[in-house]
């Protein structure tokens, strides 16, 4: 027994390093860059080149599928290890420093990124999708009919693409919506709804369904005409505005039912299509920018605490960018700001920060869609 113990422990400590290692990505570039200043200033430009082709690599092995939407610009905290293997200068009036340069991915910052933007494949709780669809113009009897099927195809399609579709099954959904829902009042009002959904998702998709049919000689057009919008819930950016027409050209003499369920099917995978496809590149671009938050903090017009406050903004707290002043002078000090995460990320950063002063750390704050209010 003891034998075999001693046996499975050197396998053990074989495996060991093997198993360690086996997510280590590594990738030999070949760079060639002008020198028009220095050959320092080319060399570091040849890394920075490496490190973007060695991500691209990377991308195209592990998401082949979404490598085309993403661009994580060679950001040095992706790469683990960098190593100029070769490098030389060539040319008298026009230098090129060519260079053979070994790059390591860090591919748990990658994966902690892509995951983040709802990129990766497989479902997770980062890549929840409230959608709302009501009807426009159409006639009453086929409402329900058309809308079903319109959600059915929205809400396969969407699944399809990895998203967790939460819909009208869900009851704090079905209490946002009404029979009379009009599409128009609902955008004119969409922040106070994104405020009741904010907890549900990552973004709202609005949609109205109208239905027109028309005849030519002996075929009929069925068309599911969808008009729409997609907005983050955390910053409220429009992520996504537009109209498709689901098309079904039918003979006049085919069961209408058929018809109108071909064209809503078609109108929900178009709408799910255009939806996506904007979901894939912009939410990349808001992962660069972080999304919008306004932090208010009652300082009472304290001007010593307001400025340590916006010096602890800038200087402790990781992932903030562009902090601004709104509000400050007799009352609450307000901040605009934006942060690379979820609002509920930021105030459990806040809050870790605050932990170290006695005077902040009664704070206790209060979430209400992209604002947070310290009391």
């Amino acid at each position: 027994m003891k034998r075999i113990l001693l046996v499975l422990l050197a396998i053990g400590l074989v495996l060991l390093p093997l198993l360690a290692t086996a997510e280590v990505r590594t990738y030999t570039e070949m760079v060639t860059v002008k020198v028009e200043d220095d050959e320092y200033t080319a060399r570091k430009k040849a890394e920075q080149r490496a490190r973007e082709q060695a991500l691209e690599h990377y991308l195209r092995d592990i998401y082949p599928d979404r490598a085309a939407t993403l661009n994580l610009t060679g950001d040095e905290k992706y790469i683990r290890d960098l190593e100029i293997l070769e490098s030389n200068v060539s040319g008298m009036f026009s230098k090129e420093l060519k260079a053979k340069i070994k790059v390591t991915i860090n591919e748990e910052a990658v994966r902690a990124y892509l995951k983040r933007q709802g990129a990766v494949t497989g479902k997770n709780e980062e890549r929840r999708i409230v959608v709302m669809l009501i009807p426009g113009k159409m006639d009453s009897g086929d409402a329900p009919f058309v809308l079903d099927n319109v959600r059915a195809e929205v809400r396969r399609s969407l699944t399809a693409a990895e998203y967790t579709v939460i819909d009208s099954d869900d009851e704090v959904v079905q209490q946002a919506l009404s029979e009379e829902a009009d599409y128009n009042k609902m955008v004119k009002h969409i922040n106070s709804i994104a405020d009741k959904l904010a907890d549900r998702g990552e973004w709202l998709v609005l949609g109205k369904v109208d239905v027109d049919v028309s005849q030519d000689g002996s075929m009929k057009s069925y068309h599911a005409l969808m008009t729409g919008k997609t907005v983050s819930l955390a910053s409220r950016d429009l992520m996504w505005e537009g109209n498709v027409d689901g098309l079904a050209r039918v003979r006049a003499s085919e069961s209408p039912k058929a018809a109108l369920r071909l064209a809503a099917v078609n109108g929900g995978k178009l709408f799910a299509t255009e939806v996506t496809a904007a979901l894939n590149t912009k939410t990349l671009t808001q992962e660069r920018r972080g999304a919008r938050y306004e932090v208010v903090l009652p300082t009472a017009g304290n001007y010593k605490l307001e400025r340590k406050l916006i010096k602890m903004f800038n200087d402790e707290i990781a992932g903030l960018k562009n902090v601004s002043q709104k509000g400050r002078g007799k009352g609450d000090l307000v901040l605009d700001l934006y942060y690379v995460g979820k609002i509920s990320d930021l105030v459990d950063l806040l809050l870790d920060t605050f932990e170290k002063d006695q005077q902040l750390q009664r704070w206790n704050p209060q979430i209400e869609g992209n604002k947070v209010t310290f009391k």
